[in-house]
This record gives structure tokens, C-alpha cells and sequence, in this order.
């Protein structure tokens, strides 16, 4: 922890929340993200849809396929994409020709590490890949795009608030004899506006996190998306009206993880422990529309891959509801039910979908939504 504890006391002995977490998360050196190994999936902290199993990347395949036949093959863009398995996985679900479906693949990886190891995959990649730190060196392609972002939102740094009978405030993150502390300070104007914004009213000693960098992030990924595009936001999180309700999330939503452990105490060992928030729903949909973006549905993940098309995939691959009950064929089923699973990441996971342009129609086709 002494690393962190100086890096406060150089600024001044106090930061608001949300710079310690993007400390204790993105430090170059030192945060959490910043290590050698990913720090999710079975061996790692936690997991995400594309780490659960590789039927998700199998199903993103199947979607991507069929939107291809309509728009021509598609430029896919992996945001937040750690090692790249996501990407790589993809293409291998593509079969034959992938380039008929993509023509190439970029990732967005913020961490050093996880872009070195991306870089150890490009050999195996059947489609031209290019990997950046950051989305603002990227420009629109050409043709058809689609973005991809897996659990990138919810781990952006956010603002961390308690309401107080005299008004909202603050927590910043101290250092007192050389441990770190909470700190209260009065809201400011843009935290307060958040939540009148969204007609959201905090009860006395409720706490409640605002993910204002979601907003500019969720621009310029549709921005990035140019003209003939698809978002695909895989994440946790509830539209405002649910995500600050009082009787579900007194203590607002913010969680650690550490082996596969939840913790509630995000002070504790930073840099050696994830934390997340979830997201507001209605930050993205609200961007979308300014955007002139229009959404395909907010789904539970188990029902996106539905409609994705996984019973099919099942089929395919001899692993459906006539199959023998085989050991690969009981694996393979497993696999499919840690995302399927109703009480586990199958619904507390969403899938937000959201398209420009003529895409919206062959999204919604793709996915048996009545465009309206």
C-alpha cells in the first residue's frame, strides 16, 4: 500500500474517489490492470462472458456472419480487449473464409502487458489486426463496423457519493499517519445535477456511485463506429431508476474482487484487487440518442444468446437435445450454462445493442427484434 499512500500525499494528502480508484486500477506501474498476466478468468479474480466460455465468441461469430451478408465484411473492434482471446476466438468460430465476414479486427488495450500479449498472437490471426492504447488513435473505417466492449464500463473510475440531511457529498480517499481514510466534502454541482438529471433522490446515509467518464467513453465509441455501425456493451448495471433505489442498493453498487471473492472495502490492498460499479444504463441509451443512434434491446445475457442464435450453434455441433450423452457433449453443455445460468452471470450480465444507419434494421433482424 505505501506506494499509493505517497502518491496521495504528493498531491496534497486527499484525491477525490474516483482518482484513487484510477490509481489503484490504472497505474502504469502499479495498478491492478497493469500486470503481466490477465488478472480475470478461471486462474484469475474473476470472470467475464468471453473468459466464462468460448460459446460467447461462438455466438459473437454467428451475429457478426449474419450481419456481414447484409453489410459487407465488417471492421470489428474490441474495446477494453485485454490478451485479445476475444478476438481470437471470433475468427476461429468463422470458418472457411473469415474474411468474408471480417476484414480486419482492431483491439483497444490500455494495459502495456496485455498488448504484448496480444502481440504474440498476430501470427495466428487470419485477418489483418491492429492493436492501439487508446480509441482516440483510431479513425472511423470505411466499411461496416461493429464494437465490441466486455465489462469495460464498469471498471472505469467513478465518483462515490453519500447523501447527508444537510445535501449530498463526496468521499475522497485520505492519508492519516500513513493509512488511508475516508473523507467527506460537499457534492459539487455536477454531482448534484447527475442525479437530478435522472430524477433520482438519495435517502439520508445512502451511498450511490456516478460514472461520469462513461459518458465521454460511450461518444467516442459510437463516434468511432462512423456511420454504418453496431455497439455491443457486455457489462453489469440497471437503468437509474433501479440502479439507485434505496431498497436494493443502500450501499450503492461498488464491489472487489479478489479470488473470486467479493470484498467490500476498496481501501484495502489497492492494486491487488478489482474494483467495479455498475453501470447506468440509461448514461449510454441517453448518448445514443444524442447520437442519433437507436437501441435494439438491453438484454440479460442468457437472453441475447438466445436470440444470438446458440441453439443453433448447439446443433451444429452435435451437442443439442438429441445428442449422446457423451463426456465432451456434458462439457461442452456446462460451458453453455455458466453464460445461460439464471442465477448467475447468465442474468445478472447485460447485453446493451445499439446501431446507426441502416444497420439498425439488419441488427434488429439478426436478433428478432421488431425495429418499431
Amino acid at each position: 500500500m505505501t506506494w499509493i499512500v505517497e502518491e496521495i500525499t504528493a498531491r496534497g494528502g486527499e484525491v477525490a474517489f474516483r482518482d484513487f480508484m484510477e490509481l489503484a486500477l490504472y497505474h502504469p506501474d502499479k495498478g491492478y490492470y497493469s500486470a503481466e498476466v490477465p488478472r480475470y478468468g478461471r486462474r484469475g479474480d474473476f470472470l467475464t462472458g468471453p473468459t466464462a466460455s468460448s460459446w460467447y465468441a461462438r455466438a459473437i461469430a454467428k451475429l457478426l456472419r449474419v450481419v456481414a451478408r447484409e453489410c459487407g465484411p465488417l471492421t470489428l473492434i474490441d474495446v477494453g480487449s485485454g490478451d485479445g482471446a476475444l478476438l481470437e476466438n471470433v475468427l476461429l468460430s468463422l470458418e472457411g473464409e473469415p474474411t468474408e465476414v471480417i476484414s480486419q479486427v482492431v483491439s483497444v488495450e490500455q494495459s502495456a502487458a496485455m498488448r504484448r500479449r496480444q502481440g504474440e498472437r498476430d501470427a495466428t490471426l487470419a485477418v489483418p489486426h491492429l492493436c492501439v492504447a487508446d480509441i482516440h488513435e483510431l479513425a472511423p473505417p470505411p466499411e461496416g463496423c461493429v464494437v465490441h466492449a466486455s465489462e469495460l464500463y464498469d471498471a472505469l473510475p467513478v465518483h462515490r457519493v453519500v447523501a447527508r440531511e444537510d445535501g449530498l457529498r463526496e468521499l475522497w480517499v485520505g492519508v492519516e499517519s500513513g493509512r488511508l481514510c475516508w473523507h467527506e466534502r460537499p457534492a459539487g454541482d455536477e454531482l448534484r445535477e447527475y442525479f437530478c438529471n435522472h430524477g433520482s433522490v438519495l435517502e439520508p446515509g445512502q451511498l450511490a456511485e456516478v460514472n461520469l467518464d462513461a459518458l465521454g467513453l460511450h461518444r467516442d465509441v459510437l463516434q468511432l463506429a462512423g456511420g454504418l455501425g453496431m455497439a455491443m456493451v457486455l457489462d453489469y448495471g440497471y437503468p437509474a431508476a433501479r440502479l439507485y433505489d434505496v431498497r436494493g442498493r443502500r450501499g450503492g453498487s461498488l464491489a472487489c474482487y479478489r479470488d473470486h471473492r467479493l470484498a467490500r472495502d476498496p481501501l484495502e490492498n489497492p492494486g491487488e484487487q478489482d474494483i467495479t460499479a455498475h453501470v447506468n444504463w440509461d448514461d449510454l441509451r441517453t448518448v445514443a440518442r444524442s447520437a442519433g443512434w437507436n437501441e435494439a434491446g438491453l438484454w440479460q445475457l442468457a437472453e441475447f444468446m438466445v436470440r444470438a442464435g446458440i441453439g443453433d450453434l448447439m446443433e451444429d455441433a452435435g451437442i443439442g437435445a438429441r445428442a449422446d450423452l457423451t463426456v465432451e457433449v456434458v462439457a461442452d453443455r456446462q460451458e453453455i450454462k455458466r453464460l445461460l445460468d439464471p442465477d448467475g452471470m447468465g442474468s445478472d450480465l447485460k447485453v446493451l445493442v445499439q446501431a446507426c444507419g441502416p444497420m439498425i434494421e439488419v441488427a434488429a433482424s439478426a436478433l428478432a427484434v421488431d425495429p418499431g
